[in-house]
């Protein structure tokens, strides 16, 4: 049994088009990152405990691929460029939305790979 997608990435699309509009406070950013993170490992977590026939060894890559990520996007949340500079701070948020949206759209392709029937 494999895990439409959508069911996925849901979270993170609600996420994306609340933080598109404003920018909220980086202590709001880093807590939804941590949010996105988690909805990620547990979907690899259920993966490699209760569906037959998954790669442990892959699962287990991907769940140390997720807690990357989530470390090295709070990191540069809490970082941006040009302080003192409105647009290049929007800009880099802007740059990291759209990173972290590939990002999580590439894990999600790799857990529904791992929960394909075999």
């Amino acid at each position: 049994m494999a895990f439409p997608r959508y069911l996925i990435t849901y979270v993170l699309y609600l996420w994306i088009i609340k933080y598109e509009i404003i920018m909220a406070k980086r202590r709001i950013l880093k807590k939804e990152i941590s949010y996105v993170a988690g909805e990620l490992f547990t979907e690899a977590l259920v993966c490699k405990l209760y569906i037959p026939g998954v790669n442990q060894e892959k699962a287990d890559a991907l769940m140390a691929r997720i807690l990357d990520m989530q470390d090295s996007y709070i990191v540069r949340a809490g970082h941006p460029d040009g302080k003192d500079n409105k647009a290049l701070v929007r800009n880099y948020y802007r740059k990291l939305r759209e990173d972290l949206q590939n990002e999580v759209n590439a894990i999600a392709d790799e857990i529904g790979e791992l929960s394909k029937d075999k």
